[in-house]
Protein backbone atom coordinates (compact mmCIF):
# COMPACT_ATOMS: atom_id res chain seq x y z
CA UNK A 1 0.00 0.00 0.00
CA UNK A 2 1.46 3.46 -0.94
CA UNK A 3 2.35 5.89 1.84
CA UNK A 4 -0.19 8.42 0.54
CA UNK A 5 -2.94 5.81 0.76
CA UNK A 6 -1.90 4.99 4.32
CA UNK A 7 -1.98 8.67 5.35
CA UNK A 8 -5.35 9.13 3.70
CA UNK A 9 -6.75 6.14 5.48
CA UNK A 10 -5.49 7.32 8.88
CA UNK A 11 -7.04 10.76 8.34
CA UNK A 12 -10.31 9.19 7.22
CA UNK A 13 -10.35 7.01 10.33
CA UNK A 14 -9.78 10.06 12.56
CA UNK A 15 -12.67 11.92 10.89
CA UNK A 16 -14.88 8.83 10.98
CA UNK A 17 -14.17 8.18 14.68
CA UNK A 18 -14.96 11.76 15.57
CA UNK A 19 -18.22 11.65 13.66
CA UNK A 20 -19.33 8.34 15.14
CA UNK A 21 -18.77 9.49 18.70
CA UNK A 22 -20.33 12.90 18.19
CA UNK A 23 -23.67 13.66 19.87
CA UNK A 24 -26.69 12.01 18.29
CA UNK A 25 -28.18 13.91 15.33
CA UNK A 26 -31.16 16.10 16.09
CA UNK A 27 -34.19 15.86 13.79
CA UNK A 28 -35.22 19.12 12.09
CA UNK A 29 -38.38 19.46 14.16
CA UNK A 30 -36.36 19.45 17.39
CA UNK A 31 -33.81 22.03 16.25
CA UNK A 32 -33.58 25.65 17.31
CA UNK A 33 -36.47 27.71 15.83
CA UNK A 34 -34.04 30.04 14.11
CA UNK A 35 -32.55 27.18 12.02
CA UNK A 36 -35.64 24.97 11.76
CA UNK A 37 -36.73 26.50 8.48
CA UNK A 38 -33.51 25.51 6.78
CA UNK A 39 -34.10 21.76 7.38
CA UNK A 40 -30.66 21.22 9.03
CA UNK A 41 -28.65 22.54 12.03
CA UNK A 42 -27.13 25.99 11.60
CA UNK A 43 -23.55 24.85 12.29
CA UNK A 44 -23.35 22.28 9.45
CA UNK A 45 -20.15 22.70 7.43
CA UNK A 46 -19.40 21.76 3.83
CA UNK A 47 -18.09 18.17 3.66
CA UNK A 48 -15.38 19.23 1.22
CA UNK A 49 -13.78 21.28 4.01
CA UNK A 50 -13.68 18.25 6.29
CA UNK A 51 -12.01 16.05 3.67
CA UNK A 52 -9.77 18.76 2.19
CA UNK A 53 -6.58 17.43 3.81
CA UNK A 54 -7.29 13.94 2.54
CA UNK A 55 -7.93 15.15 -1.00
CA UNK A 56 -4.64 17.10 -1.05
CA UNK A 57 -2.60 14.10 0.07
CA UNK A 58 -4.27 11.64 -2.25
CA UNK A 59 -4.08 13.94 -5.28
CA UNK A 60 -0.31 14.20 -4.84
CA UNK A 61 -0.04 10.49 -5.56
CA UNK A 62 -2.94 8.99 -7.52
CA UNK A 63 -6.74 9.16 -7.42
CA UNK A 64 -8.73 6.71 -5.38
CA UNK A 65 -9.76 3.58 -7.16
CA UNK A 66 -13.53 3.23 -7.05
CA UNK A 67 -13.62 0.47 -9.64
CA UNK A 68 -13.57 -3.09 -8.36
CA UNK A 69 -10.83 -5.28 -9.80
CA UNK A 70 -11.26 -8.26 -12.05
CA UNK A 71 -11.57 -11.76 -10.70
CA UNK A 72 -9.46 -14.59 -12.08
CA UNK A 73 -10.93 -17.98 -12.81
CA UNK A 74 -10.56 -20.88 -10.49
CA UNK A 75 -8.96 -24.22 -11.16
CA UNK A 76 -10.49 -27.62 -10.71
CA UNK A 77 -9.25 -29.99 -8.03
CA UNK A 78 -6.66 -32.40 -9.41
CA UNK A 79 -7.30 -36.15 -9.32
CA UNK A 80 -4.79 -38.45 -7.67
CA UNK A 81 -3.70 -41.58 -9.57
CA UNK A 82 -4.56 -44.82 -7.82
CA UNK A 83 -2.60 -47.27 -9.93
CA UNK A 84 0.87 -47.60 -11.38
CA UNK A 85 1.19 -46.68 -15.04
CA UNK A 86 3.85 -47.13 -17.68
CA UNK A 87 4.95 -44.66 -20.29
CA UNK A 88 3.65 -47.03 -22.98
CA UNK A 89 0.16 -47.10 -21.47
CA UNK A 90 -0.46 -43.44 -20.72
CA UNK A 91 1.35 -40.16 -20.68
CA UNK A 92 2.29 -38.95 -17.18
CA UNK A 93 0.80 -35.49 -17.35
CA UNK A 94 -0.07 -34.26 -13.83
CA UNK A 95 -3.27 -32.34 -13.29
CA UNK A 96 -2.80 -28.68 -12.37
CA UNK A 97 -1.99 -27.93 -8.75
CA UNK A 98 -4.89 -26.23 -6.92
CA UNK A 99 -4.47 -22.47 -6.97
CA UNK A 100 -5.99 -19.99 -4.56
CA UNK A 101 -6.93 -16.35 -5.07
CA UNK A 102 -5.44 -15.13 -1.77
CA UNK A 103 -3.34 -12.46 -3.47
CA UNK A 104 -6.38 -11.20 -5.43
CA UNK A 105 -8.36 -10.91 -2.19
CA UNK A 106 -5.53 -8.93 -0.57
CA UNK A 107 -5.47 -6.64 -3.61
CA UNK A 108 -9.23 -6.02 -3.38
CA UNK A 109 -8.91 -5.07 0.29
CA UNK A 110 -5.90 -2.81 -0.21
CA UNK A 111 -7.11 -0.99 -3.30
CA UNK A 112 -10.76 -0.43 -2.35
CA UNK A 113 -10.83 0.09 1.41
CA UNK A 114 -9.99 3.80 1.32
CA UNK A 115 -12.81 4.44 -1.13
CA UNK A 116 -15.20 2.41 1.01
CA UNK A 117 -14.22 4.35 4.09
CA UNK A 118 -14.59 7.76 2.46
CA UNK A 119 -18.03 6.89 1.14
CA UNK A 120 -18.98 5.75 4.64
CA UNK A 121 -17.61 8.98 6.15
CA UNK A 122 -19.70 11.03 3.71
CA UNK A 123 -22.79 9.06 4.60
CA UNK A 124 -22.26 9.34 8.35
CA UNK A 125 -21.56 13.07 8.09
CA UNK A 126 -24.78 13.66 6.14
CA UNK A 127 -26.75 11.56 8.64
CA UNK A 128 -25.32 13.50 11.58
CA UNK A 129 -26.29 16.72 9.82
CA UNK A 130 -29.76 15.29 9.05
CA UNK A 131 -29.19 16.33 5.44
CA UNK A 132 -31.50 14.02 3.54
CA UNK A 133 -30.36 14.38 -0.06
CA UNK A 134 -26.58 13.86 0.52
CA UNK A 135 -27.37 11.08 2.99
CA UNK A 136 -29.40 9.10 0.48
CA UNK A 137 -27.03 9.79 -2.42
CA UNK A 138 -23.94 8.67 -0.48
CA UNK A 139 -25.84 5.66 0.88
CA UNK A 140 -26.78 4.57 -2.64
CA UNK A 141 -23.17 4.93 -3.83
CA UNK A 142 -21.88 3.03 -0.81
CA UNK A 143 -24.41 0.24 -1.28
CA UNK A 144 -23.61 -0.21 -4.99
CA UNK A 145 -19.84 -0.17 -4.48
CA UNK A 146 -19.93 -2.59 -1.52
CA UNK A 147 -22.31 -4.97 -3.30
CA UNK A 148 -20.04 -5.11 -6.37
CA UNK A 149 -17.00 -5.88 -4.20
CA UNK A 150 -18.94 -8.51 -2.28
CA UNK A 151 -19.88 -10.23 -5.53
CA UNK A 152 -16.23 -10.22 -6.66
CA UNK A 153 -14.78 -11.47 -3.39
CA UNK A 154 -17.36 -14.24 -3.00
CA UNK A 155 -16.27 -15.70 -6.35
CA UNK A 156 -12.65 -16.05 -5.22
CA UNK A 157 -11.17 -19.33 -4.07
CA UNK A 158 -9.58 -18.64 -0.69
CA UNK A 159 -7.26 -20.92 1.30
CA UNK A 160 -7.72 -21.64 4.99
CA UNK A 161 -4.77 -19.35 5.76
CA UNK A 162 -6.75 -16.36 4.49
CA UNK A 163 -10.18 -17.31 5.83
CA UNK A 164 -9.97 -14.63 8.55
CA UNK A 165 -9.30 -11.87 6.02
CA UNK A 166 -12.06 -13.18 3.76
CA UNK A 167 -14.64 -13.34 6.56
CA UNK A 168 -13.84 -9.86 7.94
CA UNK A 169 -13.94 -8.23 4.51
CA UNK A 170 -17.22 -9.95 3.60
CA UNK A 171 -18.83 -8.85 6.88
CA UNK A 172 -17.63 -5.27 6.34
CA UNK A 173 -19.11 -5.21 2.85
CA UNK A 174 -22.36 -6.70 4.11
CA UNK A 175 -22.64 -3.98 6.76
CA UNK A 176 -22.04 -1.23 4.20
CA UNK A 177 -24.70 -2.74 1.95
CA UNK A 178 -27.10 -2.76 4.91
CA UNK A 179 -26.32 0.91 5.60
CA UNK A 180 -27.26 1.80 2.05
CA UNK A 181 -30.42 -0.29 2.08
CA UNK A 182 -31.61 1.38 5.29
CA UNK A 183 -31.91 4.68 3.42
CA UNK A 184 -33.55 3.42 0.25
CA UNK A 185 -36.97 4.62 -0.79
CA UNK A 186 -38.75 7.94 -0.92
CA UNK A 187 -39.68 8.12 2.77
CA UNK A 188 -38.15 11.12 4.58
CA UNK A 189 -35.44 10.57 7.17
CA UNK A 190 -36.63 9.40 10.55
CA UNK A 191 -34.94 8.32 13.74
CA UNK A 192 -35.13 4.58 12.97
CA UNK A 193 -33.57 4.96 9.51
CA UNK A 194 -30.76 7.17 10.77
CA UNK A 195 -29.89 4.97 13.75
CA UNK A 196 -29.93 1.81 11.61
CA UNK A 197 -27.63 3.33 8.97
CA UNK A 198 -25.23 4.74 11.57
CA UNK A 199 -24.96 1.37 13.32
CA UNK A 200 -24.36 -0.45 10.01
CA UNK A 201 -21.62 2.05 9.14
CA UNK A 202 -20.01 1.55 12.53
CA UNK A 203 -20.01 -2.24 12.13
CA UNK A 204 -18.61 -1.96 8.63
CA UNK A 205 -15.77 0.24 9.90
CA UNK A 206 -14.94 -2.24 12.67
CA UNK A 207 -14.92 -5.21 10.30
CA UNK A 208 -12.79 -3.32 7.78
CA UNK A 209 -10.28 -2.59 10.54
CA UNK A 210 -10.19 -6.33 11.33
CA UNK A 211 -9.51 -7.08 7.67
CA UNK A 212 -6.56 -4.70 7.68
CA UNK A 213 -5.22 -6.44 10.75
CA UNK A 214 -5.23 -9.71 8.81
CA UNK A 215 -3.15 -8.07 6.06
CA UNK A 216 -0.23 -7.40 8.37
CA UNK A 217 2.61 -9.79 7.60
CA UNK A 218 4.91 -10.61 10.52
CA UNK A 219 8.61 -9.89 10.09
CA UNK A 220 10.23 -13.28 10.18
CA UNK A 221 13.89 -14.13 10.55
CA UNK A 222 15.17 -16.76 8.16
CA UNK A 223 16.26 -19.95 9.97
CA UNK A 224 19.95 -20.80 9.72
CA UNK A 225 19.23 -23.69 7.37
CA UNK A 226 17.52 -21.35 4.89
CA UNK A 227 19.90 -18.42 5.36
CA UNK A 228 22.77 -20.72 4.40
CA UNK A 229 21.19 -21.56 1.03
CA UNK A 230 23.14 -20.03 -1.83
CA UNK A 231 20.42 -18.54 -4.02
CA UNK A 232 22.98 -17.50 -6.61
CA UNK A 233 23.50 -21.10 -7.69
CA UNK A 234 22.56 -21.72 -11.33
CA UNK A 235 19.01 -22.94 -11.86
CA UNK A 236 17.55 -25.06 -13.16
CA UNK A 237 20.07 -27.88 -13.53
CA UNK A 238 21.32 -28.62 -17.02
CA UNK A 239 18.86 -30.73 -19.03
CA UNK A 240 19.54 -34.44 -18.62
CA UNK A 241 21.69 -33.97 -15.51
CA UNK A 242 20.47 -36.02 -12.58
CA UNK A 243 20.59 -34.73 -9.02
CA UNK A 244 21.78 -36.81 -6.09
CA UNK A 245 19.82 -37.52 -2.93
CA UNK A 246 20.18 -34.64 -0.44
CA UNK A 247 20.85 -32.27 -3.37
CA UNK A 248 18.61 -29.22 -3.35
CA UNK A 249 16.69 -28.01 -6.40
CA UNK A 250 15.62 -24.33 -6.26
CA UNK A 251 12.94 -22.85 -8.48
CA UNK A 252 10.47 -19.94 -8.60
CA UNK A 253 6.79 -20.24 -7.82
CA UNK A 254 4.21 -19.44 -10.49
CA UNK A 255 3.96 -15.80 -9.46
CA UNK A 256 7.77 -15.47 -9.62
CA UNK A 257 7.59 -13.89 -6.18
CA UNK A 258 9.13 -16.64 -4.02
CA UNK A 259 11.87 -19.26 -4.15
CA UNK A 260 11.06 -22.89 -3.39
CA UNK A 261 13.53 -25.59 -2.42
CA UNK A 262 12.77 -29.23 -3.28
CA UNK A 263 14.88 -32.13 -2.09
CA UNK A 264 14.72 -35.94 -2.11
CA UNK A 265 16.50 -37.04 1.05
CA UNK A 266 16.47 -40.84 1.32
CA UNK A 267 14.92 -44.13 0.21
CA UNK A 268 13.97 -47.30 2.09
CA UNK A 269 12.06 -50.45 1.17
CA UNK A 270 9.58 -52.40 3.29
CA UNK A 271 7.21 -55.27 2.78
CA UNK A 272 4.53 -54.21 5.26
CA UNK A 273 3.09 -51.31 7.20
CA UNK A 274 0.20 -50.82 9.64
CA UNK A 275 -2.76 -48.49 9.64
CA UNK A 276 -2.96 -46.27 12.72
CA UNK A 277 -6.69 -45.68 12.50
CA UNK A 278 -7.44 -47.82 15.54
CA UNK A 279 -7.82 -51.06 13.61
CA UNK A 280 -4.12 -51.90 13.55
CA UNK A 281 -4.64 -53.55 10.16
CA UNK A 282 -1.46 -54.65 8.40
CA UNK A 283 -0.97 -53.78 4.73
CA UNK A 284 1.32 -56.39 3.15
CA UNK A 285 2.97 -56.11 -0.25
CA UNK A 286 2.10 -58.81 -2.77
CA UNK A 287 4.60 -61.67 -3.17
CA UNK A 288 7.70 -60.50 -5.03
CA UNK A 289 6.92 -56.84 -4.46
CA UNK A 290 7.77 -54.14 -1.89
CA UNK A 291 6.83 -50.62 -0.86
CA UNK A 292 9.58 -48.15 -1.76
CA UNK A 293 9.53 -45.04 0.44
CA UNK A 294 11.11 -41.83 -0.88
CA UNK A 295 11.46 -38.99 1.63
CA UNK A 296 10.71 -35.54 0.18
CA UNK A 297 11.21 -32.12 1.72
CA UNK A 298 9.92 -28.82 0.29
CA UNK A 299 10.77 -25.39 1.77
CA UNK A 300 9.54 -21.86 1.13
CA UNK A 301 12.84 -19.96 0.98
CA UNK A 302 11.11 -16.59 1.19
CA UNK A 303 9.87 -13.63 -0.79
CA UNK A 304 12.03 -12.26 -3.58
CA UNK A 305 9.83 -10.12 -5.85
CA UNK A 306 7.55 -7.09 -5.70
CA UNK A 307 4.37 -9.16 -5.72
CA UNK A 308 2.53 -9.38 -2.39
CA UNK A 309 2.27 -13.17 -2.61
CA UNK A 310 4.12 -14.69 0.34
CA UNK A 311 2.86 -18.27 0.24
CA UNK A 312 3.82 -21.07 -2.15
CA UNK A 313 2.19 -24.32 -3.22
CA UNK A 314 4.31 -27.46 -3.17
CA UNK A 315 4.12 -30.01 -6.02
CA UNK A 316 1.19 -32.37 -6.04
CA UNK A 317 1.71 -36.05 -5.28
CA UNK A 318 1.10 -37.11 -8.86
CA UNK A 319 3.88 -34.83 -10.09
CA UNK A 320 6.35 -37.45 -8.78
CA UNK A 321 7.07 -40.55 -10.90
CA UNK A 322 9.61 -43.35 -10.45
CA UNK A 323 11.48 -44.48 -13.57
CA UNK A 324 13.37 -47.68 -14.33
CA UNK A 325 14.42 -48.06 -17.97
CA UNK A 326 11.16 -47.96 -19.94
CA UNK A 327 8.86 -48.45 -16.97
CA UNK A 328 7.23 -45.70 -14.96
CA UNK A 329 5.64 -46.13 -11.52
CA UNK A 330 3.07 -43.75 -10.08
CA UNK A 331 2.83 -43.08 -6.33
CA UNK A 332 0.48 -45.05 -4.09
CA UNK A 333 -1.98 -42.93 -2.15
CA UNK A 334 -1.62 -43.65 1.57
CA UNK A 335 -3.98 -43.20 4.48
CA UNK A 336 -3.26 -40.16 6.61
CA UNK A 337 -2.03 -42.24 9.55
CA UNK A 338 0.25 -45.23 9.02
CA UNK A 339 3.32 -46.73 10.66
CA UNK A 340 5.41 -45.35 7.77
CA UNK A 341 5.15 -41.81 9.11
CA UNK A 342 3.61 -38.72 7.57
CA UNK A 343 2.74 -39.17 3.88
CA UNK A 344 3.73 -36.44 1.47
CA UNK A 345 0.91 -34.26 0.12
CA UNK A 346 0.69 -30.90 -1.64
CA UNK A 347 0.57 -28.04 0.86
CA UNK A 348 0.55 -24.25 1.06
CA UNK A 349 3.68 -22.99 2.85
CA UNK A 350 4.23 -19.61 4.46
CA UNK A 351 7.63 -17.94 4.44
CA UNK A 352 10.41 -20.25 5.71
CA UNK A 353 7.93 -23.04 6.37
CA UNK A 354 8.81 -26.56 5.24
CA UNK A 355 6.89 -29.73 4.48
CA UNK A 356 8.36 -33.24 4.65
CA UNK A 357 6.83 -36.64 4.07
CA UNK A 358 7.14 -39.99 2.34
CA UNK A 359 6.09 -40.90 -1.17
CA UNK A 360 5.41 -44.62 -1.59
CA UNK A 361 5.76 -46.69 -4.76
CA UNK A 362 4.60 -50.30 -5.16
CA UNK A 363 7.51 -51.88 -7.07
CA UNK A 364 9.13 -55.32 -7.66
CA UNK A 365 11.27 -56.38 -4.71
CA UNK A 366 14.22 -57.05 -7.01
CA UNK A 367 14.12 -53.57 -8.54
CA UNK A 368 17.75 -52.27 -8.77
CA UNK A 369 17.56 -48.83 -7.14
CA UNK A 370 20.97 -47.86 -8.57
CA UNK A 371 19.29 -47.71 -11.97
CA UNK A 372 16.16 -45.89 -10.80
CA UNK A 373 15.33 -42.20 -10.72
CA UNK A 374 12.47 -39.99 -9.55
CA UNK A 375 11.23 -37.22 -11.81
CA UNK A 376 9.15 -34.25 -10.60
CA UNK A 377 7.04 -32.37 -13.15
CA UNK A 378 6.89 -28.76 -11.95
CA UNK A 379 5.18 -27.51 -15.09
CA UNK A 380 6.75 -25.88 -18.12
CA UNK A 381 10.34 -26.96 -18.70
CA UNK A 382 11.11 -27.58 -15.02
CA UNK A 383 11.36 -31.33 -14.40
CA UNK A 384 14.25 -32.15 -12.04
CA UNK A 385 15.38 -35.77 -11.77
CA UNK A 386 17.02 -37.43 -8.77
CA UNK A 387 19.15 -40.56 -9.17
CA UNK A 388 18.25 -42.90 -6.29
CA UNK A 389 21.65 -44.62 -6.46
CA UNK A 390 23.64 -41.51 -5.59
CA UNK A 391 23.83 -39.39 -2.44
CA UNK A 392 25.31 -35.90 -2.23
CA UNK A 393 29.00 -36.17 -1.39
CA UNK A 394 29.35 -39.77 -2.55
CA UNK A 395 31.38 -40.81 -5.57
CA UNK A 396 29.45 -40.80 -8.89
Amino acid sequence: MDSSDAVAMILALVVFTGVLFAPSPVPPDAADPVSAGSGQPSDVRDLSAVLAGIEERVSSSHPLNLTPGSVPGTADEPAVPDENKTENETENTPAPVPEYDDDELARLVEENSISLMLLSVQNVYALQAWDEKPAKESAAALRTFAADLLKESSALRISDDRSGLNDSFALALGSYVAAGEALQGDAPLNRTMVDTALEANRQGSNRLREAFGCLQYPVLEAPGEIAAVNLSLPRPAAPGKELALLQRYIYEDRSRANDISLMLESTVGTGMYHLLDGSGEAVVAEPGRMFLLVEVKATNLGHRGENRVYTVRTPDLQAFTLHYRNTTYAPVKLSDRTSLGEPYAAATLNRYEKKAGYIVFDVPAALPLDECSVRVDLGGDASPVWALGRTLGSAP
